[in-house]
């Protein structure tokens, strides 16, 4: 009775055994097989593609075919990049980073526009120095009589103030003569640009002009030195003005 008491026992303990190693080694296997690879993979790293300078459309798939998130940090002006280009990526670029990273990108919106400053009233030298402290370039003057403003002051301006323009712009610029006369007589006109000295004369109704140039080294070029009419004449007996211009000799090489 003992002897087959003792065999069950055995054969108990034997078969939990048994089990208990079949157990353990099916929890190895699953661990060795499943979890872990699953856990790795989980953490598993992946190299940043660089997406600088690429069209963020471009960027966005690129970053999206590679597993990650993308999202837009902030749009900002930037005169090296054209709009709608990235021009920083964080994470950067080549960092390991998991899949499925947010990452972010900073888009361009193009070069800041410049706001169109004020000049009128201002010497046309002035007014150069104003454009391009503003990033902007003078364009051609015109001149034109004008009972509002003195001789010499700008009347008006190619783009109105407050206007948003490329950087380096040409401005074009309208300059006075001063009130127009009261009775059409010839102008002085030495010591004045050819351009405002032809102006003059055309909007006084003097039809021929002649220009003889002569060389000086000391007086600006195209500055009139003589004119072939006194001042005063009454334009109605002029059929023809004839004006001296300086011009720079030329450097014997």
């Amino acid at each position: 009775m003992n002897s087959d008491i003792f065999k069950r026992v055995f054969s108990l303990r034997i078969t939990k055994y048994i089990l208990g190693l079949l157990a353990f080694i099916l929890i190895v296997l699953l661990f060795d097989k499943v979890i872990m690879p699953w856990y790795v993979r989980l953490g598993e790293e992946y190299e940043l593609p660089d997406v600088v300078s690429m069209r963020f459309e471009e960027a966005k798939d690129s970053l999206e075919h590679a597993g990650f998130r993308v999202m837009i940090s902030d749009s900002v002006y930037d005169q090296n990049y054209p709009p709608g280009t990235v021009i920083e990526q964080m994470p950067p670029a080549y960092s390991k980073v998991k899949e499925g990273r947010h990452v972010y990108l900073r888009v361009s919106i193009g070069e800041k526009p410049i706001i169109m400053p004020n000049l009128f009233f201002k010497s046309p030298r002035e007014a150069e120095l104003i454009l391009k402290s503003n990033g902007l370039e003078l364009g051609a003057m015109y001149y034109e009589y004008s009972d509002l403003a003195l001789e010499n002051v700008v009347i008006g301006q190619s783009y109105p103030q407050g206007q948003l323009v490329k950087r380096g712009t040409k401005i074009d610029l309208t300059i006075s003569l001063g009130p127009f006369p009261k009775q059409k007589v010839v102008p002085g006109l030495v010591g004045k640009s050819l351009d405002v000295a032809k102006r003059q004369l055309q909007l006084l109704g003097v039809k021929t002009i002649r220009i003889e140039y002569e060389y000086r080294d000391n007086i600006l070029p195209e500055t009139v030195i003589s004119q072939s009419v006194k001042a005063g004449t009454p334009i109605e007996n002029v059929k023809e003005i004839k004006l001296v211009v300086s011009q720079l000799p030329i450097k014997e090489e």
